[in-house]
């Protein structure tokens, strides 16, 4: 099982030490995080492509610290409900509708976007800047997604980059080992 592993930093990588894991720092955001992502599929050809990195909670029920799955995402700046279209969608060039896309790990609902989450949006759970992205570069090579979040800050509340850094720097490790449970599990 060769697994790439995606996130915005080196930083949030640091714990994935396995032989299995290639591990990919694509920059923060959506359109880093998709060229990032595809230019390493196509070099590594992995079994799998999994979105690890930090989120914002959206969900009251979650804190910081937790580290959360995902069985879809969607992507917050793609709205075309003025057009009819599904909120969170768009049109793919064959004029079929593209929204949420299913991921293979359990969970709740991410939703991405291109800008820091301000405001929770009802039926997400969490909120980033890449699973989206890394998801649909996967879903395009037909192979399997999974999403695996640390929150490090609650929606809607200022964040404090020194607690940022502390959170992940304590949380990493947490993450990793969800991340590992997932793959053995495979």
């Amino acid at each position: 099982m060769k697994a790439l592993i995606v996130a915005s930093s080196r930083e949030e990588l640091k714990p994935f030490k396995d032989q299995r894991c290639i591990k990919v720092a694509s920059g923060v955001g959506l359109v880093l995080a998709a060229v990032e992502t595809m230019r390493a599929i196509v070099e590594y050809c992995p079994d799998i492509v999994i979105s690890v990195g930090s989120a914002g909670a959206m969900n009251p029920s979650y804190n910081i610290g937790d580290v959360l799955s995902f069985s879809s995402v969607s992507n917050a700046d793609q709205n075309l409900s003025s057009f009819h279209l599904p909120r969170f969608s768009t049109l793919k060039k064959d004029g079929s509708t593209l929204g949420s896309i299913s991921l293979s790990s359990v969970g709740g609902a991410l939703l991405s976007s291109s800008t820091f989450a301000s405001r929770r949006v009802d039926g997400y759970d969490a909120s980033d800047m890449e699973g989206y992205a890394v998801a649909l570069a996967a879903s395009s090579f037909n192979i399997r997604a999974a999403a695996f979040k640390l929150i490090t800050d609650i929606v809607g509340e200022k964040p404090y980059i020194a607690d940022y850094r502390r959170i992940l720097r304590e949380g990493r490790m947490k993450l990793e080992s969800e991340v590992m449970s997932y793959i053995d599990s495979l």
